[in-house]
């Protein structure tokens, strides 16, 4: 799966998602802005109350009334705010001011860690100013800038939605900048690099449990291009999978072998030069017949091994429909 093919599409559903909520909202309204700014620790109600702008009374009723924020109790029994909460309170005050009911809008901040089918995704203003915040610290080579503005929007959004929003649309932007001017080929690689940590991380920090499905994601031997494929798995750990991540150019006896340790439940792999997975349809045609494999990237546009089900190129809807199943009916996904 290769990032800058896979996710133009994801940009549609991106704004579809967003429609009848958010689309309308205001450009530069909303935490987003100062998502980046956000600090470590505990802070009391009056620090809470200037950091977002929020009166202290109205914090109190739309914590009692909502249960809006989750405050800790220092040893004297007064409450203690985390930056978590200054991001759900920032939020909460964007929808009121785009004359969303409080009660609504108290039910599109719990929403917020609600799985990709059914997230109302980040406002649209903070989009832009987070991509801005992304953009600017991968121009500068600061991945560590990177990183605590990708932390951050997930302390209130689930990591698949700040895929879908942000990362998607971004790595495709990016891709796009590449083609235009050569200069950005040295920012797009390094991009692409960090954000691929990022998302692998964020892939194998969920919870493993035994009562999830299980799916082994590899590319072919041969392969290199992995971002695709680490935003796929990222997008499939939103959907309560399991994710057994093994990377770049792997034999595929050793995907065999760790596909029956875990019993895949699904096997994804990436291929985007047509002679790797020619290279390979024996191998892979072997391992169909032993676990479902469903296979991903520009090669798939040319040729797939029989066996073996073809993704659609967009990665949030391939990850849903191996999450539905898809895989283990046997069915033929759509190539384009």
């Amino acid at each position: 799966m290769h990032a800058t093919t896979l996710v133009h599409r994801s940009r549609s559903e991106r704004l579809r998602a967003n429609s009848g909520n958010l689309a309308e909202a205001e450009p530069c309204a909303g935490y987003g802005g100062d998502v980046s700014q956000l600090s470590h620790g505990v802070f009391h109600i009056g620090e809470l109350s200037r950091r977002t702008g929020v009166s202290v009374d109205v914090i109190r009723v739309w914590e009692r009334r909502y249960g809006l924020l989750a405050p800790m109790r220092s040893e004297g029994n007064f409450r203690l705010y985390s930056p978590h909460d200054v991001a759900r309170l920032r939020l909460m005050r964007h929808y009121t001011r785009q004359n969303i009911t409080p009660s609504r809008a108290a039910a599109l901040v719990g929403q917020a860690k609600a799985p990709l089918g059914s997230n109302p995704g980040i406002p649209v203003g903070d989009v832009r100013k987070a991509v801005a915040v992304l953009d600017g610290a991968l121009k500068r080579f600061e991945d560590g800038a990177a990183e605590r503005l990708l932390q951050r929007l997930v302390s209130v959004f689930t990591p698949g939605v700040v895929l879908r929003d942000v990362l998607l649309p971004y790595l495709y932007e990016l891709g796009e900048r590449a083609h235009r001017d050569e200069a950005a080929a040295a920012q797009q690689h390094f991009g692409i690099c960090s954000l691929e940590s990022w998302m692998l991380g964020m892939a194998r920090s969920s919870h493993v449990r035994a009562d999830r499905p299980a799916a082994v994601l590899a590319c072919v031997p041969g392969e290199h291009h992995a971002a695709g494929l680490a935003a796929f798995g990222l997008a499939l750990a939103d959907f309560d999978w399991n994710i057994v991540y093994l990377g770049r150019d792997t034999p595929l006896d050793v995907v065999q072998n760790v596909a029956d340790a875990v019993d895949a439940d699904a096997v994804v792999l990436a291929a985007t030069l047509a002679d790797n997975l020619a290279g390979a349809a024996d191998a892979i045609d072997a391992l169909a017949r032993r676990h479902p494999v469903v296979l991903g990237g520009r090669a798939t546009e040319h040729a797939a091994p029989v066996a073996a089900c073809v993704l659609a190129p967009e990665v949030l809807l391939a990850a849903r429909l191996v999450a539905d199943g898809a895989a283990q009916r046997g069915a033929q996904l759509a190539i384009h």
